[in-house]
């Protein structure tokens, strides 16, 4: 018997009662995916006959041919298609926009020696349009721009395959299905609060990767769609991230630029922080009692069918009448998950740890979670193959949302449209001047994503800018901080937000008639602390 999978039993009596009571529906829910995904199916083959014969009727009265369904329905472009146009419209913008830089300097701080930009020394250089070569070697040279977040994707994807295939998964969430019994509409806001807080000191967004393989079986079991789990698994950690309170990229060096002292001012993030992720809980919560109530206004009922019935395939034979047994090794292996993970949390806050270093801890951890559950070291081997390949492509588009950077700095565009946005926030009136650097960067992140690069680009300048307009340093910290994160998951260059959304097989149009409205909620609570912090100097 292989040691590292679950085996059942038969216990009819057992799932009936479970059926009877509120708390059982969790446990027996996932058993009875194929004859709710049959009931779908059919309903959805009637209703398709149906409409398919009203519609030939009606075009044979009127003499007219037959429309398909496909060909009225806009279908949006696959994001490979989205982020060529990206790279095209910055080779052609090369040509337009001058070419430009500032002088810079090497300077030695906390997070490693950085490359600075030194403000008010933008000056005009010689124009470097972007070629055919330039254009045909923009996506290599994004993969060498992202390797360490397309290590840490691979990374994440083999330790999920080596956890998810020792049966953990499913143990994880047998186990707290039964421990939320009635009470499941508990489970999203608890995530989302641990996972928001852990983030707001982590400060590692990307780990959206690791937590939806794990969310799409519980939120599907619970009665959620996809757009549920893809919800929690991207906003946990990023408003974490983007109202995190010592997160090194954004805040530290932010602060460290601005020359102020390194941390300070956590007060106001923390309260931004609670009121961010209390908007967002109710904001998923809403949603998720919608599609619970009625399935079919989910924003995922149809790509919901097709994943659910390869969660539904991954069961084996399972039928509706028996219930997974887990072993004594898995049962260790989970409690040593448990152990693990958090300890992990602690080396990459305590140690700084890179993205590379983040995915050999992840991979270390599947490897050793594996052996404990009583995986051979060929299956150990299988599984780590098959879990890269499940994010293969996202860890591919991590790369290729990187070449629109790749373009831009060898057209030598970058500074010049950093300095225009210098001018533009020169003239706008002082009380507003926070508020309007939030906008700034939160637009300007869709071309330099990620807090460091950001930061390290636009701080310099807008540092001394803010000196000159009589705004704090802290709320210029504030404002790159909230600003430059909040369209991580807006913009589609972000390699590690498409490669989620990928992965749950989430439109990306979808996703944005989802998280439009939040953003420009949360981006409302934004320019209200700016201007608080402004006028007022509120940092606490």
């Amino acid at each position: 018997m292989n040691l590292g999978s679950p085996t059942y039993i038969s216990d009819r009596k057992s799932c009936k009662n479970q059926l009877n009571v509120g708390s059982g529906t969790l446990q027996t829910n996932f058993n009875l995916l194929r004859t709710d995904l049959s009931r779908r199916q059919e309903t959805l083959s009637n209703s398709s006959s149906r409409a398919s014969h009203s519609q030939g009727s009606q075009n044979a009265q009127a003499g007219s041919p037959a429309v398909s369904t496909e060909e009225k329905n806009f279908r949006m472009p696959d994001i490979y298609i989205i982020l060529g146009i990206f790279i095209l419209l910055m080779a052609v913008l090369t040509y337009i926009v001058p070419s430009g830089q500032y002088d810079r300097h090497v300077v030695e701080t906390v997070h490693g020696v950085q490359n600075l930009v030194v403000a008010n020394t933008y000056h005009a250089v010689e124009p470097h349009p972007a070629g055919w070569l330039e254009i045909i070697t923009a996506i290599p040279y994004g993969f060498e721009r992202a390797a360490g977040i397309v290590v840490l994707t691979f990374m994440v994807g083999a330790c999920m395959g080596l956890i998810k295939r020792a049966g953990l998964i499913d143990l994880g969430v047998q186990r707290l299905s039964r421990a939320v019994g009635q009470s499941e509409f508990l489970v999203a806001p608890v995530l989302m609060l641990v996972l928001s807080l852990l983030a707001a000191f982590i400060g590692v967004p990307e780990l959206s990767l690791a937590y939806l393989p794990v969310f799409l079986p519980l939120f599907y079991r619970l009665g959620y769609d996809g757009m549920t789990a893809t919800a929690v698994a991207l906003l946990s950690p990023c408003m974490g991230f983007t109202f995190g309170i010592t997160i090194p990229g954004s805040v530290g060096m932010g602060q460290q630029i601005a020359q102020v002292t390194m941390f300070s001012g956590s007060g106001l993030r923390a309260v931004v922080l609670a009121v961010v992720i209390l908007i967002s809980i109710v904001y998923v919560m809403v949603y998720a009692a919608r599609v619970k109530k009625d399935p079919q206004k989910s924003l995922t009922y149809d790509t919901d069918i097709e994943v659910k019935e390869k969660l539904a395939a991954e069961e084996g034979e399972k039928s509706g009448n028996r219930e997974l047994v887990f072993t004594s090794r898995q049962t260790w292996a989970g409690i040593s998950c448990l152990i693990m993970f958090p300890f992990a949390v602690y080396l990459i806050l305590s140690m700084n740890l890179g993205f590379e270093a983040i995915g050999g801890l992840f991979l270390a951890i599947g490897i050793i979670a594996a052996i404990i559950a009583g995986k051979t070291a060929q299956e150990i081997c299988d599984d780590i193959n098959a879990g890269m390949r499940d994010l293969m492509v996202g860890a591919l588009l991590c790369g290729v949302a990187s070449a629109i950077a790749v373009v831009m700095d060898k057209g030598v565009i970058t500074d010049t449209i950093v300095y225009w946005l210098e001018q533009l926030l020169a003239t706008t009136p002082p009380a507003l001047s926070a508020i309007a650097i939030f906008w700034e960067q939160a637009i300007f992140n869709a071309l330099i994503p990620g807090a460091t690069a950001l930061t390290i680009l636009t701080m310099p300048i807008l540092s001394p800018l803010g000196s000159l307009l009589d705004v704090s340093q802290q709320a210029i910290v504030s404002a790159n901080a909230w600003g430059g994160q909040l369209t991580d998951i807006f913009f589609p260059t972000s390699g590690f937000f498409v490669a989620t959304l990928v992965i749950a097989k989430v439109e990306y149009t979808k996703w944005l008639r989802f998280y439009t409205p939040l953003m420009l909620v949360l981006g409302a609570v934004c320019c209200a602390a700016l201007y608080l912090q402004q006028q007022f100097n509120l940092n606490f």
